[in-house]
């Protein structure tokens, strides 16, 4: 089942330099993984970056995870923040669920009918 995490990263002093650089190269190793539909990532205030994933199933979270392009960038992320704030969308599995209580993900319902992934999505759609 789809899945949406709304991550905010509250970052060291200090910082902020390391954060972005590792921010660009986790973004990059997203681009190879087809079942992860969005990834964003925004810079709202000083010290602050808040990501929104979308992963369309729990294998393509995994997966993302567990490249080992990413693991290093991930890791550099993590390390260059004082508080990560995770907050779940959707329902992953328990496998999934292991994985997400290492940044302490939260878990919040969304109004009915307001989280979909579209079956028909195609990103070379001209409409």
């Amino acid at each position: 089942m789809a899945f949406m995490l709304k991550i905010r990263w509250d970052i060291k002093d200090g910082k902020l330099s390391d954060f972005k650089s590792n921010q660009e190269a986790v973004s990059e190793v997203m681009l190879e993984h087809p079942g992860v539909i969005c990834y964003h990532a925004d810079y709202p205030s000083e010290g602050v970056s808040e990501w929104v994933e979308i992963y369309a199933t729990d294998e393509s979270f995994r997966a993302h995870l567990a490249n080992e392009k990413g693991k290093g960038p991930l890791g550099a992320v993590i390390a260059a923040c004082d508080t990560i704030t995770c907050r779940c969308f959707g329902d992953p599995d328990a496998e999934s669920r292991e994985i997400l209580k290492g940044f302490g993900t939260t878990y919040h319902e969304t109004a009915p009918g307001s989280f979909v992934l579209n079956p028909s999505a195609d990103k070379d759609s001209p409409v």
